[in-house]
């Protein structure tokens, strides 16, 4: 009895042990792939955000666009500007480092080795009309006076930009010859002028850079129509224009980065003398240095140095005066 009731609490067990293996095994297959999935998963997504950077992140590593820089002393910074304003591309002008000048470029003394040895680079020259014009009168002696520059025709009120980086000595109007006029010094020790304008731009002590607008091109002055006056000037010394300048073309010269200084004071001394030889004027009874300053179209103070006058001084009948030195 007993040997057989054991059998059955036994039977019993196993069937109870086999009835939970069986209902145990499914969960633990089941949450096994479960497990392994998740895993996958996982490890997939973080391939893709390690792949394929999100949206925000590409926006912030795009920049902004970069501002185009113009040098101030490229001789086409103002072209440049004008086609960049055309395209709408940003720029900005820039002003170079200040360089060491070599013995070369150092500004010469007044000894005649030294100004032999100076010579100016032209090629950075930005003209100041910036289309293709005729000269209507040019450098040289003109009538009893020395014409200092040329004559450029032109369109009135047509913009007249600056040669060189440079401050404004001089911007005002002069009644008896050049009218409005400005005069920028440059770092060189050149200085332009700029003549007969219909109106002045700047003002003096302003700093101008290579194509800056010094005024609108007019008639004013001693003038018979629209035209700019252009000089270039190194001290005493005026320079012909068209040593450096190809008319009507607009365009620089070949070798104009050489300039000889000594070859234009050469020049500058002969036209001098020539024109001292027949230049002058024989005071008659009543005659001002106002009106002699007007005959020669220069400055009283101007008349005064050249003849050794004092300010204001009456003149003699028959007193022989000059224009020029």
């Amino acid at each position: 009895m007993i040997l057989s009731g054991f059998h059955r609490w036994t039977g019993l067990l196993v069937a109870v042990t086999v009835a939970i293996a069986c209902l145990c095994a499914p969960a633990n297959a089941k949450s096994s792939p479960n497990k392994k999935s998740h895993k996958e998963t996982q490890k997939t997504s973080e391939k893709s955000t390690k792949s394929k950077p999100s949206k925000a992140s590409s926006k912030k590593k795009e920049k902004p666009p970069k501002k185009i820089k113009i040098n101030a002393n490229d001789p086409k910074a103002f072209t440049k500007a004008l086609l960049y304003d055309k395209q709408g591309v940003e720029y900005e002008i820039i002003e170079s480092k200040k360089k060491k000048r070599s013995k070369k470029e150092k500004q010469p003394t007044s000894t005649n080795d030294n100004e032999s040895e100076q010579t100016f680079d032209f090629s950075t020259m930005l003209l100041p009309i910036t289309h293709e014009a005729l000269v209507g009168s040019p450098y040289g002696i003109r009538s009893h006076r020395l014409h200092r520059g040329v004559d450029v025709n032109v369109i009135k009120d047509e913009p007249v930009v600056a040669a060189y980086p440079g401050e404004v000595t001089m911007s005002r109007y002069n009644q008896g010859g050049y009218g409005n006029y400005v005069l920028i010094k440059h770092p060189n020790g050149l200085e332009t002028l700029y003549a007969h304008l219909s109106k002045r731009l700047l003002k003096v002590g302003d700093q101008v850079f290579p194509g800056d607008i010094v005024g609108l091109a007019g008639n004013s002055g001693r003038s018979s129509a629209a035209h700019l006056h252009f000089e270039i000037r190194y001290g005493e010394v005026n320079i012909d224009p068209t040593t450096v300048i190809d008319f009507p073309h607009w365009t620089l010269k070949n070798g104009v980065e050489k300039y000889s200084m000594k070859k234009a004071t050469v020049e500058h001394r002969k036209l001098q003398n020539k024109l001292r030889a027949n230049n002058y004027y024989i005071a008659k009874k009543g005659d001002s240095q106002g009106d002699v300053a007007n005959w020669f179209n220069i400055s009283i103070q101007s008349l005064c140095r050249i003849n050794n006058l004092k300010p204001g001084a009456p003149l003699k009948a028959g007193q022989k005066l000059y224009g020029s030195k």
